[in-house]
């Protein structure tokens, strides 16, 4: 009984979160831009039966403005309202670059002067740090990204009805964007965008849809389709025939009706290659990549500085081998990764630039075994670049080891910050952190910091 109860309340609960769609509409002044873009603030507003002093987030509102705005949804933290009517504007606000802004959920502020959209990111990094208590750790200026840059985009295709429609998806929604200009990506990766239409016009059925990754490699676009079903004989024909019109590096596929992991390749042109401290690299089809060549060469020169003098270095979540092959020859490099395509890829690379043995590799997820004690203790220097959710057992081991020097490499400083505090607990010293901007008008933020233990 006790049990059912507590399920039908979590039921009620859940539907105060919505509100009607004739709720009140509040006028209020915007306070400051919070962490995903929104602009910040409370109100009293009513939630169920009951006025509640609330934060509120508005969506394209930035912080001096005056706003008139209606509650949607309760989001537990606050309440996420709907922007109405703009009565005043901040004087920091500009004319978005693209005519999809506040549709595409692509970018979330591009109507922020580039100045105070560089100071809110930088921010990010710093609010972080403060609330763990490491509000005397440097942070320098971001390194920003320009307009044209982003090497890498998901292209989503759908029917919808008689209409194939080719985009992104909308903010917070399923729905698809039909995109006539992108100015994040590259030319040549937007460009592909109409044929990708064109080829796939006469074989999508009604309500079928087709995601298309497009990586900018060195010597060309690399395309991974994942597809409803496997394509026929005909299809594969026009696929190759595409790849050659359109210059491809390589295409490849995956399909829906199936399990297999591993992309089926059906046309390769010429070995996709990537560079990477001068050893070409040829990374799986579809494979994660830092987003800017200019932001990737920022983050291996830090990392290259912060390990130093380091003979021995372990790189954790090593990727395709995006920093250590950017290592100085002379270290050994042991490179550990969860995913074997990605570690052969590193192998092939290290093994075609001769490293030999001075480069190893290695299969291991670290959430569940991460290194510690004798295994850490060998090397001079870790190098570790996790996902979103960070390398929370990983630095617990590193505060209890002797490593003399780390570099932690993150996309997210909420969970960098976590991180940082318990490197910083266990005896480590931050020198600094180094925001790099890689995913322009967007709230996403990646940074390189470098800890020493000092010396005894």
């Amino acid at each position: 009984m006790g049990r059912g109860r507590q399920r039908s309340k979590r039921g009620r609960d859940g539907q105060r979160r919505r509100f009607a769609a004739n709720s009140t509409v509040l006028e209020l002044e915007i306070e400051r831009l919070g962490g995903r873009g929104d602009g910040l603030a409370e109100a009293a507003l009513k939630v169920g039966y009951a006025e509640e002093t609330r934060p509120v987030f508005v969506p394209f509102a930035l912080p001096g403005e005056r706003v008139r705005v209606r509650p949607v949804s309760d989001r537990g933290e606050g309440v996420a309202c709907e922007l109405i009517e703009l009565v005043q504007p901040s004087p920091e606000r500009i004319d978005p670059a693209c005519a999809h802004f506040m549709a595409c959920g692509g970018c979330a502020v591009q109507h922020l002067s580039d100045e105070a959209y560089r100071g809110w990111k930088r921010d990010q990094v710093i609010q972080h740090l403060g609330r763990v208590g490491l509000g005397e750790v440097p942070v320098a200026e971001l390194h920003p990204a320009a307009p044209g840059t982003r090497r890498r985009a998901d292209f989503v295709l759908r029917r919808i009805g008689a209409k194939l429609i080719a985009g992104f998806h909308e903010r917070a929604s399923n729905r698809i964007v039909e995109l006539s200009e992108c100015p994040v990506l590259l030319p040549e990766i937007f460009a592909l965008l109409e044929p990708l239409r064109a080829l796939f016009e006469p074989v999508l059925k009604p309500g079928e849809g087709v995601d298309c990754v497009v990586n900018a490699l060195d010597n060309g676009l690399d395309v991974l389709l994942r597809l409803p079903a496997h394509p026929g004989l005909g299809f594969r024909e026009s696929l190759a025939a595409f790849a050659e019109t359109h210059d491809l590096a390589r295409i490849s596929y995956l399909a829906g009706d199936e399990t297999l992991t591993d992309a089926v390749p059906l046309a390769e042109r010429r070995r996709p290659q990537i560079l990477f401290g001068g050893t070409p690299v040829t990374p799986p089809p579809g494979a994660f990549l830092q987003a800017t060549r200019d932001g990737e060469a920022i983050i291996q020169k830090c990392v290259r500085d912060g390990v130093g003098a380091a003979r021995t270095v372990l790189d954790l979540y090593a990727g395709c081998g995006t920093l250590c092959l950017s290592l100085d020859d002379a270290a050994e490099r042991v490179a550990v990764e969860g995913d074997d395509s990605l570690l052969a890829a590193i192998r092939a690379g290290a093994d075609a630039a001769g490293l030999g043995a001075r480069l190893r590799t290695e299969r291991r997820d670290l959430t569940q075994r991460p290194f510690a004690g004798k295994e850490l203790n060998r090397f001079e220097a870790v190098v570790l670049d996790p996902p979103r959710a960070g390398a929370r057992e990983q630095c617990v081991a590193l505060a209890a080891s002797r490593v003399p020097r780390v570099v932690y490499v993150s996309c997210n400083p909420a969970t960098f910050a976590r991180d940082a505090r318990a490197l910083v607990d266990g005896g480590y010293v931050c020198h600094g952190a180094t925001p790099i901007d890689q995913f322009l008008w967007t709230p996403h933020i990646e940074l390189v910091a470098t800890f020493e233990r000092p010396a005894a």
